[in-house]
């Protein structure tokens, strides 16, 4: 994805004399508004997912609320925040940047196999009356 994002930012820089007197300071754009929020919840969902999941002892069902409806729900934090970095670097006149869009099409795709192998590893170690009622990764969908 980087090589992408570089490959389709370098035009810009090309058609610049000084990229860094190009920088103004606006107000926010809706897209900003939108993202930056999605952003940081996201991003602090996953990181209290990963510190929970650090602290347990190896090879025991998670018991904390955020996992009671979702088998992976760092798997869907990762995905907001690709779709926050697809929102917030969006090209002017988009709503989203395509080239981090079909990454978090590819992170949700993979994550998504990940999530369901995890579930059902869960049915098998811990049974299935403990983990059936949960969602593999995304609430009300998958």
């Amino acid at each position: 994805m980087s090589i992408a994002v570089w490959i389709e930012g370098a035009e810009t820089l090309l058609h610049s004399q000084s990229p860094l007197r190009d920088i103004t300071i606006t107000a926010p754009s809706i897209r900003t508004m939108i993202g930056l929020p999605l952003f940081l919840l996201a991003s602090g969902i996953q990181n209290d997912c990963h510190t929970y999941l650090a602290s347990l002892p190896k090879y025991t069902l998670p018991d904390h609320p955020i996992f009671h409806t979702m088998v992976c729900p760092h798997y869907a934090a990762e995905c907001v925040i690709y779709l926050s970095l697809a929102i917030l670097g969006a090209p002017d006149g988009a709503w989203i940047n395509q080239t981090v869009f079909t990454a978090l099409v590819f992170v949700t795709c993979n994550l998504a196999v990940t999530a369901s192998t995890t579930k059902d590893w869960y049915i098998t170690k811990f049974g299935k009356e403990k983990v059936e009622y949960r969602w593999r990764m995304i609430p009300f969908v998958f």
